[in-house]
């Protein structure tokens, strides 16, 4: 890597257990906030009237992953790990999932000019909220694809 290199938003791949042949379009909302206790306002006196006030972490809100794919002919497996993290029935059914609620792991990997691994995300309970194609219509232009949110207990950039 070339010495203070910036990275571009161009040179990336998502990574999902089991799943590294996927054409990626894009991927946004990564996003971890600390949630914080007693940053607003006093939380008691001492002597002499003095205010006491002291931010601490009192939680973690991961964000929604939300990813394009480019969809293939051969490749279901977006739809398929959707469909088997949810009852069978649909959400009115009720009932189990065929995965039994397993949870995945993933990475994003950012790219130097080099092509080597500059960056990196880490990801644990990947779980997909959604899922959604892209419009179809008669005369278009644009290439089909399938968008996923994904639900992510950790994230760390590793890298």
């Amino acid at each position: 890597m070339a010495a203070g290199e910036l990275l571009t938003g161009a040179r990336f791949y998502l990574e999902i257990d089991g799943m590294t042949d996927l054409i990626v379009k894009k991927v946004s909302g990564l996003q971890i906030t600390l949630e914080a206790a007693g940053d607003s306002k006093s939380f008691g006196v001492t002597k002499g009237g003095k205010s006491r006030m002291q931010a601490t972490v009192a939680g973690v809100t991961s964000g929604t992953l939300s990813v394009d794919f480019v969809a293939t002919v051969q490749d279901t497996s977006l739809h398929d790990w959707f469909r088997e993290s949810h009852p069978a029935g649909g959400p009115m059914a009720g009932g189990v999932s065929t995965s039994g609620g397993e949870r995945k792991t993933g990475s994003i990997t950012a790219y130097n000019q080099g092509g080597d691994d500059a960056a990196r995300w880490e990801f644990t309970g990947f779980f997909p909220k959604s899922y959604k194609t892209s419009k179809m219509e008669p005369g278009g232009t644009e290439l089909f694809t399938e968008t996923v949110e994904v639900v992510y207990e950790t994230c760390h950039r590793t890298k």
